[in-house]
């Protein structure tokens, strides 16, 4: 049984073997008539190509001024200084890409095509990067709400430090030592965050024992005399000395007193306050006393003790 063939598809098999190149010279005229093609297309595109680089090169040139003008607007504000950079950053990628939108369309680039292309890229970039793009949204919350600011003290988990920066990804705290902590903006707004320096004023508690045979009225004014004559210690709000323990070997004054809130401030005040409490009860004739132990012996117990003594030695 045989298949009839359809005449048509004879006939375009025909035009196609008639078209094709019978030999390798032939072969190579085909390739260079389609190169020739590209390269006047090319030559042709040419103008349009250089107008659209020029008229980009302008537009990022126009961009990046515009974004260094709104940077000193925003400076001259005097805004924050974290808050400053992310808006500033913000805008000059935002001229950026509306520059190269624009030379696109100069030279005929569908710009709708393009952004929707944008938006397709940056749902699957977004997917890709979401703890990036968590730890984004987490600093624009930070900034907007403003817990603390760049020259705060804070504490958030275990990190304790000067705030320096807040950048699209990480907060960089500066410890104590000089180390320098950069946080995930994520990790920072999902902790408790401790402002310590945000009110402007911090207060202090130590404790300062005096032996029970001193005259404890007496022990508190000088304690409280010493304590408002410290360098440091703030006369607003007032400090407060109070009894708040009967200890084994002393009793227990608490000093309670406000000072700067920055950490040196806090410690060198403290540093200066136990040495001014301890020079005064000493002028004053009292004792700060260490501790005391006292061993009671029962005579019986003893008497025992030399008789098991004396046994033990004739046996």
């Amino acid at each position: 049984m045989r298949l009839a063939q359809s005449p048509v598809a004879t006939e375009e098999l025909e035009i196609d073997l008639e078209s094709a190149p019978t030999s390798a010279g032939e072969a190579l005229d085909v390739v260079g008539d389609q190169l020739g093609d590209i390269w006047r297309g090319i030559l042709e595109s040419l103008p349009i190509i250089v107008i659209g680089v020029i008229v980009l090169v302008i537009a990022l040139v126009v961009a990046l001024a515009v974004a260094r003008t709104v940077r000193r607007g925003l400076d001259r504000a005097r805004m924050d200084r974290s808050v400053a950079n992310l808006l500033a950053r913000m805008a000059r990628l935002v001229l950026i890409i509306t520059a190269v939108l624009f030379s696109l369309s100069v030279v005929g680039v569908s710009v709708t095509s393009v952004v929707a292309l944008l938006a397709v890229a940056g749902i699957a970039v977004g997917l890709a990067v979401q703890g990036i793009l968590e730890n984004f949204i987490a600093g624009v919350i930070l900034l907007m709400r403003k817990p603390f600011r760049t020259g705060d003290q804070i504490i958030t988990g275990d990190y304790e430090g000067t705030v320096d920066d807040i950048d699209f990804r990480v907060t960089r705290l500066v410890g104590y030592d000089g180390t320098v902590n950069l946080i995930p903006n994520g990790q920072v707004y999902g902790n408790p965050i401790v402002n310590l320096t945000t009110r402007g004023t911090r207060r202090t508690t130590v404790t300062v024992g005096v032996d029970y045979r001193d005259d404890h009225d007496r022990a508190r004014d000088v304690i409280a005399g010493a304590l408002a004559d410290v360098d440091g210690v703030l006369a607003e709000p007032p400090s407060e000395v109070l009894l708040t323990a009967l200890a084994d070997s002393s009793v227990n004054f608490e000093l309670r007193y406000w000072t700067r809130p920055d950490i040196r401030s806090v410690r060198h005040t403290q540093d200066r306050v136990l040495s001014a409490v301890k020079r005064a009860i000493e002028d004053a004739g009292m004792t700060i006393p260490w501790p005391i132990r006292t061993l009671v012996v029962d005579p019986d117990s003893h008497i025992a003790l030399r008789d098991h003594g004396r046994a033990g030695s004739s046996g």
